[in-house]
């Protein structure tokens, strides 16, 4: 049982307890609500030199104010007013600053910064131009004079606008595509500002699908700019693996966002993939056209982009082994580079590559030996198929092909050794060098490259004691291992 004495004095202990806790809380309450007002009445002193300080003053006033971000919100309506008034263009450009960082209040700073986009100084339309990228969506308003700012005499608020309108994401889409749309007759410099716009599209990637129709028809334009432009954007566009719902998709990500979950969600991503591999047939389609534009840089651009597509060249794959088949020697190139990027879902063009063995320009033969490395031994039953017809214009390439395939060739082994004995030096020694590739130090192997140590061809002297080094030196590794 506890005793009445320390109970009574366990009591009181408890209660200074208490006391304390109740005295530190309220010291720390009035010290808070002394900062803050502290703070406001500071704020407002320094609203007072914005009207009547010096210029310096009116600078650093206006540094210390955008340094508290959001708690100068309450000052905004007095940094506006400097903002239209103020003869100092340096000031202006710091109050531009100060009101990007405090970003609030977006209803009255973005009609500000959009007003301040038609002054008559230029470093107050760049610095404008810039803040208005922290007001995400809620700036979308600015986006006609954004536009109009593209056509601005300085480089640096060009720029400025561009990249603003750029991180703005399809909102900027149908300004831009406006813009591309108007006659070339509508202004002096209408030209000038479709090819910008066309740029802009390019640079904003999946989010400009929908202007994808319009590049096409562009990419035909008579002026070379145009059609270059259009090519490049066609090729970002396609490029850009991004989907609805990831990050950076908008500029607002909390907005026209795709739900995470949900048979919504799933239906509509697969609309969407849907829609991409339509659109990706119609850029692939048009690049491939490109590539015959009389133009170099048109057509290097075209070549690029195709090669480049890999998987999601698929829907044209068909199409593509036309153009391998009858199309120009660097179309037959392209061709073959891109179906040999598809991966297994083009394995079944594997017989059309090997034929492209007996292409008649040198490059797309080297092309066609490249993919067929990239197959692998999938290739090899084909290879070997093919090597029995003995075809001058198909064999040398085929021992090529196994001797870049390398280790995956060993399938091809017993061909390769029967080729050893064939009449045709070239045949010999390709033979020789695919087997020291291939890198089998077999004891057959090894016996059939050393009866051909005195060939009467020196180059197959040569590539056949090269190949027995190859093997022996397999071979001691492994005996070593053992």
């Amino acid at each position: 049982m506890i005793s009445k004495e320390k109970f009574i004095v366990g009591a009181n202990f408890m209660q200074l307890k208490l006391s304390k806790l109740l005295i530190i809380t309220l010291i720390i309450y009035s010290t808070i609500t002394f900062v803050y007002a502290a703070d406001y009445n500071y704020v407002k002193e320094k609203a007072l030199i914005l009207k009547d300080g010096s210029e310096e003053d009116k600078i650093t006033t206006v540094q210390e104010l955008g340094r508290l971000s959001s708690n100068a919100n309450f000052i905004i309506d007095d940094l506006i007013f400097s903002l239209r008034n103020d003869r100092s263009h340096e000031v202006r450009m710091e109050i531009i600053r100060a009101l990007e960082r405090i970003g609030g209040q977006a209803n009255k700073t973005v009609p500000a910064l959009i007003e301040a986009l038609g002054d008559k100084n230029w470093e107050i339309r760049w610095s404008a131009a810039g803040a208005l990228t922290s007001f995400g969506k809620k700036s979308a308003m600015a986006v006609p004079e954004l536009v109009g700012l593209l056509r601005d005499p300085e480089d640096y608020v060009r720029n400025a606008a561009l990249s603003t309108l750029g991180k703005m994401g399809p909102i900027s889409v149908a300004a831009m595509m406006d813009e591309v749309s108007k006659s070339l007759d509508a202004r002096d410099d209408q030209l000038y500002m479709r090819i910008i716009c066309i740029r802009s599209l390019g640079a904003l990637g999946a989010k400009a699908m929908v202007s994808v129709p319009l590049l096409i028809k562009n990419s035909t334009h008579e002026d070379i700019n145009v059609r270059l432009e259009s090519v490049i954007a066609l090729r970002k566009i396609g490029g850009d693996d991004s989907m609805p719902g990831e990050i950076g998709w908008l500029a607002e990500p909390d907005e026209m966002i795709w739900p995470k979950v949900g048979p919504k969600m799933e239906g509509n991503f697969l609309m969407f993939a849907e829609a991409k591999q339509m659109v990706i047939y119609a850029i692939v389609d048009t690049l491939l056209k490109s590539i015959d534009d009389p133009d170099q840089r048109v057509s290097y651009a075209a070549i690029k982009g195709i090669a480049n597509f890999g998987k999601k060249a698929l829907p044209v794959k068909n199409k593509l082994v036309d153009y391998m088949n009858r199309g120009s020697p660097v179309i037959r190139r392209v061709a073959i580079d891109t179906l040999a990027n598809m991966g297994e879902e083009a394995d079944d063009v594997i017989p059309d590559l090997v034929t492209a063995l007996s292409d008649f320009d040198v490059n797309v033969q080297w092309a066609a030996i490249q993919a067929l490395r990239v197959k692998g031994n999938k290739a090899v039953p084909e290879l070997i198929f093919m090597l029995e017809y003995d075809d001058d214009s198909l064999t040398p390439n085929i021992l090529k092909t196994f001797a870049e395939i390398g280790n995956d060739a060993k399938g091809a082994v017993k061909n390769l050794l029967i080729i050893l004995e064939h009449k045709n030096p070239q045949y010999r020694a390709l033979a020789a060098e695919a087997l020291g590739e291939i890198g089998d130090p077999s004891k057959i192997v090894i016996n059939s490259l050393e009866s051909l140590k005195d060939d009467k061809d020196k180059n197959v002297i040569k590539t056949v004691q090269w190949s027995l080094n190859e093997l022996l030196m397999i071979k001691s590794r492994g005996d070593n291992e053992d």
